[in-house]
């Protein structure tokens, strides 16, 4: 199964327009696209949607390629690839690419290629092109999200941008390149679908091993008072981050760019907390290490092999002794205790249940660490 990932914009509602002369459905229309409506605003304009999405009916749509642009770089996709498709429909945080994200949700299973995809849509938080520096923050966003659907399996993702706002179209194309996946365009006002192609790129990933523990302090959505970031951080990072006063104090974070090279260079990694006596156990213990570098470091095995337990989060990896205590907060990580031995994880289960005391400590106490990862 391929997935798709499809920024939406707004050519089913301007391709109507071209071949209809419709002053019902413009005058529905035009208030919702110039308005700068969020995308939650939509819940306000039930009048105007209804004449919309009455107007773009299973008729208009039936046997009609060019009804929008994400329709017909679809079906040309499908041609081309003969795969069953995941789609996924990204729209921005306005008004009018949701509706025409719901809107292209139902229609895309009235052709007969395409009728049998998982069709999902999501909003991408803040992307919209009113607001530079809330845009910044929109395609951040957008990066995350794609990440976040590929969960490390770029072989198995196309990034679809005919569709979507052309600002995002540099982005999207160096996460394509950066993780070697596959990128297509296509002309709307010609059959053509065309791949674009892999480039040459060599990354320094050795400024990324010097100061990975700052990069962690700036990545979305968390940002850092600049004050407390060493110069020389600053300064050989500076393409890949963005500054922000809040009450008169600047705070930096990652920019769209530093975002797509560091979820890259963390696919080679995991990264988490743990109390220092915890890590240096883990370093005494092979098997738990060789769980955590080819296993525990995926969310989805992590997730189907965790059990609750006195409160406990507890990673169990099955027909064996060798269990991982963790909990994860903010879009961290935290390890506190491992075994090797059931008996001894018997004992700490039954003996110390787990408490938000525990939770603070474990907090308080924590450092960051990485390993390596091998993928298995």
């Amino acid at each position: 199964m391929i997935k798709v990932i499809t920024p939406v914009g707004t050519s089913v509602f301007e391709n109507y327009i071209k071949e209809n002369d419709n002053v019902i459905f413009r005058n529905a229309y035009i208030p919702i696209k110039e308005n700068k409506y969020r995308a939650d605003d939509l819940n306000k304009e039930n009048d105007r949607r209804k004449v919309i999405e009455n107007t773009l009916n299973e008729k208009w749509f039936r046997n009609n390629i060019n009804a929008s642009a994400e329709i017909k770089s679809l079906i040309k996709l499908k041609e081309q690839l003969q795969e069953d498709f995941d789609i996924y429909l990204l729209y921005s945080d306005t008004a009018i690419s949701r509706l025409a994200a719901e809107i292209l949700q139902r229609a895309i299973t009235y052709y007969e290629s395409l009728k049998k995809s998982e069709i999902r849509i999501q909003k991408i938080e803040e992307l919209q092109i009113w607001n530079k520096e809330e845009f910044i923050k929109g395609m951040t966003n957008l990066v995350r999200t794609i990440n976040n659907i590929a969960k490390g399996y770029w072989e198995n993702i196309i990034i679809n941008i005919t569709g979507g706002y052309k600002a995002t179209i540099p982005y999207l194309t160096l996460l394509g390149q950066i993780n070697r996946c596959s990128i297509y365009y296509i002309f709307e006002d010609t059959d053509t679908l065309i791949k674009i192609p892999y480039l040459p790129i060599d990354i320094k990933w050795d400024l990324f091993d010097e100061y990975w523990e700052y990069i962690e302090k700036v990545e979305h959505p968390k940002i850092h008072p600049k004050d407390d970031l060493p110069y020389f951080f600053l300064e050989n990072f500076k393409p890949l981050l963005i500054e922000e006063k809040i009450n008169g104090k600047t705070y930096v974070s990652l920019n769209p760019l530093g975002e797509i090279l560091w979820e890259k260079y963390k696919s080679r990694y995991f990264i988490f907390y743990a109390p220092q006596d915890v890590y240096e156990d883990i370093e005494k213990q092979a098997y738990i290490r060789e769980i955590i570098t080819t296993k525990f470091y995926k969310k989805e095995i992590r997730e189907n092999k965790t059990q609750t337990k006195n409160n406990h989060r507890v990673y169990d990896d099955g027909n064996n002794p060798y269990r991982i205590f963790y909990f994860e907060k903010d879009d961290k990580i935290y390890i506190y205790k491992t075994f090797e031995s059931h008996n001894n994880y018997e004992d700490y289960l039954n003996k110390y249940p787990f408490d938000d005391n525990l939770k603070n400590k474990i907090i308080r106490t924590s450092k960051l660490y990485k390993k390596e990862v091998k993928n298995v």
